[in-house]
């Protein structure tokens, strides 16, 4: 596609932005006659990283944009525990990588530290290539800042044979709360497996999504319009006594909080249900475990179908070196990544953003198309997903805001109703960071 490369109102802002830091070099770019370089950082691991590598090699080896100049991604993976302090420390120097990805709950606290895309690509233009509730995800403030790459929400996975040992129907998964209760009990009682884990990681954040996830299906909030947390409501309360019964009188599961204990009981074949997101398949695939899934709207009491989701996006990370040439054509390239890929659906397992991707052979002939993909477009097309906040201030990804949900599943406090004072002043502080 031939374009002008930048707008005059694009042009304005990027004006305004060398006269308010003075210090952006318009000829010290990496492009021009030879071409482009664009430096790409991520962090996927497991399942996810083979794919993205792969994607990276496809730009590389056939140059599909329309442009005369070779442009190649230098792709540099961070592991997720490191790599948002990593990325930060680099963007607070003025000197980010050319694009990135970012997880949507970044895009209003780390405002100062990325272009919205806006400047560099024709929004407008490209905004049909999107489902709307991806679009929205990266819409902030009226700013498109970033462009969407997937969603991924929760689900249940469960192994067949452990319902079966425990006399259960593996092909009928359960679909509300007594049916989810008597599972995880017959589990209890007649196996010698764990019933469940809120997370297979065993972690904070993994528990937040579960959690937040049954207050939300029991009608609670969690943040007001000002984020303050509202979360120790009646609906908190109940779910946070429900996650320390499962793990107490319920005997569900352990009182650890061993990390990745979940996992490695799940992969071994000694845990019956845990909840996780889209990413989950693509270890699940490479597996020798019979299993199945089904959608987690099973909180008692449920007023409403309510399931936690992020998403993945790309954005332009501020760079007081690179020219406003070499970062139309990073948008370019962030819009061939998010649109041009179905296999970070049929082999990753997230739902892609891009609409032509959800109507593609590759996409539905993936081999967990039914298993999976299927039942989570239900849920998108049910409008059941909430997302995880876009707070202002903090890191909503940080491990050290939900370390009293892992603490409360295994009864490191004296009652939940303790962990759950603690979780809401945790996080109070995080936000006023």
């Amino acid at each position: 596609m031939t374009r002008d490369r930048i707008s005059t109102k694009s042009r304005r802002r990027f004006i305004q932005s060398v006269g308010a830091t003075g210090a952006v070099s318009l000829a010290g770019c990496t492009g021009g006659s030879s071409g482009y370089t664009i430096s790409f950082w991520e962090l996927f691991s497991g399942g996810e990283g083979p794919v993205m590598e792969d994607i990276v090699q496809k730009f590389n080896d056939e140059q599909p944009l329309d442009v005369d100049e070779e442009v190649k991604i230098d792709r540099q993976r961070t592991p997720w525990d490191q790599y948002y302090n990593n990325l930060y420390t680099t963007l607070a120097g003025g000197s980010g990588p050319d694009l990135a990805v970012m997880h949507a709950a970044y895009l209003r606290a780390w405002d100062d530290t990325i272009v919205p895309m806006d400047n560099y690509i024709d929004t407008e233009e490209i905004e049909g290539d999107y489902l709307d509730n991806h679009w929205d995800l990266v819409s902030v403030e009226d700013e498109t800042r970033a462009l969407p790459m997937d969603l991924h929400p929760v689900g249940m996975y469960y192994n067949k044979g452990i319902f079966e040992e425990a006399g259960l129907d593996p092909e009928s998964p359960p679909t509300n709360w007594e049916e989810f209760q008597a599972a995880g009990n017959a589990i209890a009682e007649e196996t010698d497996k764990s019933a469940f884990s809120q997370t297979p990681y065993n972690d904070g954040f993994g528990s937040w999504r579960t959690w937040s996830t049954l207050v939300k299906q029991q009608g609670g909030e969690l943040f007001d319009s000002d984020w303050n947390p509202t979360f120790d409501g009646q609906a908190g309360q109940e779910t946070s006594e429900l996650f320390w019964d499962m793990t107490g009188d319920m005997e569900w599961s352990s009182q650890t909080t061993e990390a990745d204990w979940g996992a490695n009981a799940f992969e071994n074949g000694n845990l019956g249900m845990t909840m996780n997101g889209t990413w989950y398949v693509a270890t699940l695939e490479e597996s020798d475990i019979d299993w199945g899934f089904f959608k987690p709207t099973i909180a008692p009491n449920k007023t409403q179908d309510q399931v936690w989701a992020d998403g993945h996006t790309i954005v332009l990370p501020g760079n007081q070196n690179r020219s406003d040439e070499k970062s139309e054509i990073a948008a370019e390239v962030a819009h061939w990544l998010t649109t041009e890929n179905p296999e970070w659906g049929a082999r990753a397992g997230h739902l892609p953003a891009a609409a032509d991707i959800r109507e593609s052979d590759v996409f539905q002939n993936a081999s967990f198309y039914d298993k999976t993909l299927s039942k989570y477009l239900e849920m998108a097309e049910d409008d059941m997903y909430f997302y995880h906040p876009k707070v202002p201030n903090g890191d909503p990804n940080s491990e050290s805001w939900y370390q009293w949900l892992l603490d409360m599943w295994g009864h490191n406090y004296g009652s939940p109703q303790e962990a759950l004072d603690d979780g809401v002043s945790e996080i109070s502080n995080g936000l006023e960071e």
